[in-house]
């Protein structure tokens, strides 16, 4: 679209919570981070306006009514469309303090740990509050008595898209990272044939004009019309009654305020997340998505398909297409399976001691401990785009409610499936049974 055709904008302020932590990775390192996230000199967290506007341009392609404007957002003809139609501000949002997700390579024909493949990635906290604030351009040609009224009904059924966790910002979309929760939002129209108006456009942190009417925007209550679709799992675990489980990290969060009294060798995972009421950082004990996606969803639907005599890589081919690559990612392509983080609620740990002993001597070599999770429930939510009918998505469905079917108590063996440390003799869990069926477009499963 030509904007200079366009004779009315839509100015939107749009207000956000992190649901799940953000990594806006910047390629930079530093002496504790292998990859910083985005900040001012003066470390506040810079949120691009190509990355707003790319995530509108991510939820629009999933309506039905929305498809046909992702071509007058970016990846446009310029010689047929002109310039972008939408344009968004960049965020500066103040940052009380960051996070660190440590991670390591695992090789996949061994399930070992990769030598030297350890790393560590800066994060946002989750909690904290983002604003979007954009203009949409609308065509002169659209209705004169309400000229963005439609664009607005467009706009809210794409924050409804956005608030379902299917689009995301930053990287670590298949980690659940990125996700985002509406808050609220209010919306104006500028007639940009008025002087006054054209100059709160482009100005950072410009007031809009006095006397304009101001439209609250809300969530629409029904779903809108998907055009490209994906599935929704919400699925509360519990740790087995009697058993022991934890992701382990080797220091605690200083927030923590609850440390044992012996010092362990190692602690139950935990991740700061952004209270915004107290407006502090508090510690929280969490199963990270990676270690249930990776662990959990990825290994055992991986064994099935060998099992079956597919022809599944060990991850050395760069530009492999077996099913495994394609549901959960490769170097070259992403995946279809998202798990987002698990907090733990009525949590309680305990110090287990263990003895290393000399395979030939018998004799004591090492003696360690470390902290675990010995109750708790966690609920995390897993989504599978089936958008990328290369993918082949409806049969990774089928895995995984297999696999999902088998977590329930009494449909495979004790202690069959198991997460975190030492899963050798601990990390054994259960899936608490969910009713109603497995549905599309993000609905509750």
């Amino acid at each position: 679209m030509d904007m200079m055709t366009s004779r009315i904008a839509l100015v939107f302020d749009i207000t956000f919570s992190l649901r799940t932590p953000l990594l806006l990775r910047t390629g930079d390192g530093d002496d504790v981070s292998d990859n910083t996230i985005d900040k001012t000199p003066d470390n506040n967290l810079h949120v691009n306006g190509y990355v707003w506007a790319s995530l509108l341009r991510r939820a629009f392609s999933r309506l039905k009514k929305g498809a046909e404007l992702t071509c007058d957002i970016g990846k446009y003809d310029a010689a047929e469309r002109g310039v972008s139609c939408l344009w968004c501000e960049s965020s500066i949002e103040t940052l009380p303090d960051s996070d660190y997700r440590y991670g390591i390579q695992v090789h996949r024909k061994w399930g070992a740990t990769t030598t030297g493949a350890m790393f560590t990635e800066e994060n946002v906290p989750a909690g904290l509050i983002l604003h979007m604030k954009g203009i949409w351009f609308i065509p002169k040609n659209q209705n004169i008595l309400d000229p963005a009224g439609d664009y607005r009904q467009i706009l809210t059924q794409a924050l409804w898209v956005i608030n379902q966790g299917i689009e995301n910002i930053g990287g670590g979309w298949s980690y659940g990272f990125g996700r985002l929760e509406f808050i609220s939002g209010e919306c104006w129209n500028l007639d940009l044939m008025r002087p006054a108006h054209r100059q709160t456009l482009f100005p950072a942190g410009a007031k809009r004009p006095e006397g304009l009417a101001v439209a609250t925007l809300n969530l629409p209550v029904d779903m809108p019309a998907i055009a490209r679709s994906w599935k929704t799992y919400w699925l509360e675990f519990q740790i087995v009654p009697g058993q022991l489980m934890a992701v382990h990290t080797r220091y605690p969060l200083i927030e923590r305020s609850d440390l044992p009294d012996e010092m362990p060798d190692t602690f139950v995972y935990q991740r700061r997340h952004w209270n915004p009421e107290e407006k502090k950082i508090e510690p929280q004990f969490v199963i990270p998505g990676k270690a249930i996606r990776q662990a959990l969803f990825s290994t055992q639907i991986e064994r099935h398909l060998r099992t079956e005599g597919q022809d599944i890589c060990n991850g050395e081919k760069k530009d492999c297409i077996c099913l495994r690559c394609k549901w959960f990612g490769s170097t070259q392509q992403g995946g279809i399976l998202a798990v987002l983080d698990a907090p733990i609620i009525k949590s309680q740990t305990d110090i287990l001691h263990r003895i290393q002993l000399c395979e030939h001597s018998q004799q004591n070599i090492n003696l360690f401990s470390g902290e675990y999770l010995k109750q708790g429930h966690f609920t995390t939510t897993v989504i599978i785009d089936e958008a990328i009918a290369d993918a082949n998505p409806s049969q990774a469905v089928s895995y995984l409610e297999f696999l999902l079917n088998e977590l329930i108590p009494g449909n495979a063996p004790p202690g069959w499936h198991r997460i975190g440390a030492t899963s050798t003799c601990t990390g054994q869990l259960q899936l608490n049974p969910i009713e109603g069926p497995f549905t599309n477009g993000g609905c509750h499963a």
